[in-house]
């Protein structure tokens, strides 16, 4: 009898220790949970904490007050709050451009090799049989972030906090990146380029897109109406005017909430 009750009660001790480990694991998450999220339910709380962040704009530096002064000194008439809204007409035609596979949307104040830039991420998607959405997007902050020269342009970066349902679809519809049902908080950087000095262009020829259309060559002469490889004509570029050359994500990790 006695080799039978001792390991029972042995079984019993460990059971009660299991019990009492649990108990005090619980007390503790709901400690937790009661001060991380305002209330005992981990799993609710977590769940609730993803809704908040999901509709939480990223915040945007401004260098406004120190960037904007200098701009007006260089170019008295530049609109700061027609190019800041331009700015998100341009990032609105990209998501749209992308998202329909038509750069149709794209307004005339992006340069030859923006649009070019997301003609190849469309192509790219199609070879891959992929497709890019970018849905609801809400521009929620739009900022100076910085202004320099380099000699042959001068560019102006703006920083606009988005929040969107950014996802991909593979050829059968599945989702195989981001997420439609949980809203991407992010921050995309869109450039505005000025060409000061056609002289100096050099290098520069592509960040503007200052190629042939036909051929694809470099066009040397900025005020050139006709190709000097194939003979075909080209639009001569208007070198005192702003124009919008890039857009890009610079959050540095895209995060889902």
């Amino acid at each position: 009898m006695e080799k039978i009750i001792i390991p029972l009660a042995v079984i019993a001790g460990l059971l009660l220790l299991i019990i009492g480990a649990a108990f005090f694991i619980k007390v503790k998450l709901s400690r937790f949970s009661r001060s991380a999220f305002g209330t005992d339910d981990i799993i609710k709380g977590y769940n609730e904490q993803k809704k908040k962040l999901s509709e939480t704009p990223r915040s945007v530096h401004s260098m406004t007050d120190i960037y904007l002064p200098q701009i007006h000194r260089d170019f008295p008439e530049f609109d700061y709050e027609r190019y800041r809204e331009m700015a998100q007409t341009v990032l609105r035609g990209y998501f749209n451009a992308i998202s329909t596979g038509s750069t149709a949307s794209l307004p005339n104040e992006v340069t030859l090799a923006l649009k070019n830039h997301i003609i190849e991420i469309i192509e790219g998607l199609n070879e891959s049989g992929h497709r890019q959405y970018y849905v609801e997007p809400v521009l929620h902050n739009t900022q100076l972030a910085r202004y320099f020269k380099d000699g042959a342009t001068v560019t102006v970066l703006f920083n606009i906090a988005v929040g969107l349902y950014d996802y991909v679809e593979d050829e059968n519809g599945n989702v195989i990146s981001g997420s439609r049902d949980e809203k991407l908080q992010t921050i995309y950087e869109v450039g505005l380029i000025y060409l000061q000095d056609a002289d100096k262009m050099g290098v520069y020829n592509e960040a503007l897109g200052l190629n042939c259309p036909n051929c694809g060559a470099p066009i040397k002469n900025l005020g050139m109406k006709f190709c000097e490889y194939c003979g075909a004509g080209v639009v001569e570029v208007n070198t005192r005017v702003w124009k919008f050359n890039s857009v890009k994500e610079i959050t540095k990790r895209k995060t889902v909430f």
